[in-house]
């Protein structure tokens, strides 16, 4: 069962949560190791963005459905111009390096 699927809401009492850093401060270690606090980082930054996007996905989907133009079925059997390809592998591969520079710096840094 995910979590989404439980009959109860999750609850969380925040008074017991230690004080986070302030919003804009990004050099705040949460973990002794720093190749694992950039690993955490990197794995909540994801878990953010995915969380958006698939929200942002849904509206899109449901506003064109509410439009005439269900798009849901049609995205799974779109054909992909070998430009959109190559598109789509430069962002890919910009995410990866914005994710994993800070790891690979640590990394650098420890040698």
């Amino acid at each position: 069962m995910s979590i989404m699927q439980r009959e109860k809401p999750i609850q969380s009492d925040t008074a017991t949560l230690p004080e986070g850093p302030p919003a804009a401060d990004r050099h705040v270690t949460f973990l002794a190791d720093p190749i694992m606090d950039n690993l955490l980082r990197a794995v909540v930054t994801l878990s953010m963005e995915l969380s958006v996007t698939r929200e942002r996905l849904k509206s899109l989907e449901q506003v064109l459905g509410d439009l005439g133009q269900p798009v849901t079925e049609k995205i799974e059997v779109i054909a992909v111009t070998a430009e959109d390809d190559a598109s789509r592998r430069a962002e890919r591969e910009r995410l990866i390096e914005s994710i994993l520079a800070p790891i690979v710096k640590g990394l650098g840094d420890r040698g």
